[in-house]
């Protein structure tokens, strides 16, 4: 299954989709946390997010921002399922797991395309791999991250998360390289799944 992921600036709009979601039965939804400063993806925040209704939702939330750390008291007011972070602006990677870990949330961690899979902490539950430019949408599929799933996979038993490009024949391209779920957002809400 491909996750929904929304990447939102406009809380209505964000409301709509989860409401698309509930009539679609679909349970999970992946919430991409843009800063501007990290990419030039600017989104609703956490605490906008405190205005929706995400009862009974599975939520991931994605950020894409400078020093994540920052930003996990306003996301675990929502009781999401998982927070997943950036490492290209992380401080300690096993601190902001362990912060997580504390509030009873699973902790995730993020790579940009261009980031070395040795440069992840291996212990988390999730890597997500991008497979687009952090913080776009639309974008094409970057080949470089299927060497990438089949590098980890070959060290790490957790779950590989891809995140970007997502469609019928990628999908199945990078859950047979070893990634164990993917998200996908123009795709998804353009009808294109």
């Amino acid at each position: 299954m491909i996750t929904p992921i929304i990447m939102e600036s406009n809380l209505p709009v964000v409301e709509e989709k989860l409401s698309i979601l509930r009539q679609r039965k679909i349970d999970k939804v992946h919430i991409d946390i843009g800063d501007g400063l990290f990419s030039d993806l600017l989104t609703i925040s956490p605490i906008d997010l405190q205005k929706t209704n995400t009862a009974g939702m599975k939520v991931d939330l994605h950020l894409l921002v400078d020093d994540p750390l920052e930003w996990v008291e306003e996301c675990v007011t929502l009781k999401p399922k998982r927070i997943i972070a950036q490492i290209e602006r992380m401080g300690s990677q096993e601190f902001f797991l362990k912060c997580l870990e504390s509030y009873g949330i699973d902790g995730g961690l993020a790579l940009n395309v261009e980031t070395s899979i040795e440069e992840v902490a291996m212990s988390c539950k999730t890597i997500l791999l991008l497979a687009v430019p952090a913080g776009t949408t639309g974008s094409e599929f970057d080949v470089r991250v299927i060497d990438k799933i089949k590098q980890l996979r070959k060290i790490y038993t957790g779950s590989i998360l891809i995140d970007g490009a997502m469609n019928k024949e990628t999908y199945k391209i990078v859950i047979e390289a070893g990634a164990t779920e993917a998200g996908a957002n123009s795709a998804y809400w353009g009808g294109r799944l």
